[in-house]
């Protein structure tokens, strides 16, 4: 019997198995995942908080698009690692930036309180040298008054600081006088400096035993010695007059 009309064997039927299982790649995967990979840079700057919400929505879309596309796509696991790392530091940058500013704030606060209570306690020298670079600065411990007599830039400095109307009339009133902190005015950095602006505020009796109030701003300024890795306070302007709204 002849065997002519037999067909032939399928010898292409496993390369054509393994093309029916081929499926595409997810780019948006793929990108979700690079983006989440990215995600840390977020906790350096807020503008880059940009990044982590790209890798959500990235991935979100992959997710989406892998589970309705015909024919089949991949990248599950890719868009689902990127969605995790874009969700995770776009909480945790906030949350940085918010602990970093109150850290910043309470140092700010700390140090506010040593030159007030130099004030209150007539302590001139130690409220003025609070106000001399990190770098220039003596321990407070030092005697102060040998700084001032040997540096004629100082003791000019020290002259107006102390007959400026504002700080004339705290010394005036020393402890008679307390001073406690209101609000955060203001808040901000730039390449080298951060700074925090406060207010206080002064309550003293008048001459018939009242209360009396005036508030004062405090602008610090926080600088880091790249030599040291130091950080150093330095208290740059005290201004009187400020009324915050409501009052």
């Amino acid at each position: 019997m002849s065997t002519s009309n037999r067909s032939s064997p399928p010898i292409f039927d496993a390369a054509d198995e393994e093309v029916a299982r081929y499926r595409a790649i997810s780019s948006l995967a793929v990108a979700g995942l690079l983006a989440g990979l990215l995600s840390p840079l977020a906790l350096f700057a807020t503008t880059l908080w940009l990044v982590p919400l790209a890798a959500i929505l990235l991935s979100g879309l992959a997710l989406w698009r892998i589970a309705n596309c015909v024919p089949d796509l991949v990248g599950r696991p890719a868009a689902l690692v990127g969605l995790m790392l874009g969700v995770a530091f776009l909480v945790a940058a906030p949350v940085d930036d918010l602990v970093y500013r109150y850290c910043l704030r309470q140092q700010a606060r700390q140090f506010a309180e040593i030159w007030i209570d130099a004030v209150r306690h007539g302590e001139v020298y130690k409220a003025h040298h609070l106000m001399v670079d990190p770098k220039h600065r003596l321990p407070l411990e030092n005697r102060l008054t040998d700084f001032y007599i040997q540096n004629d830039t100082w003791r000019k400095s020290l002259n107006v600081f102390v007959n400026e109307p504002t700080m004339r009339t705290l010394f005036r009133l020393g402890q008679a006088a307390e001073i406690r902190f209101y609000e955060t005015k203001a808040e901000g950095r730039d390449d080298l400096f951060e700074f925090v602006q406060q207010v206080y505020a002064v309550t003293f009796p008048d001459e018939h035993d009242k209360p009396k109030s005036f508030f004062i701003t405090l602008l610090l300024q926080r600088s880091i010695d790249n030599s040291s890795g130091r950080v150093g306070w330095t208290l740059k302007r005290v201004e009187g007059g400020y009324r915050p709204p409501g009052w």
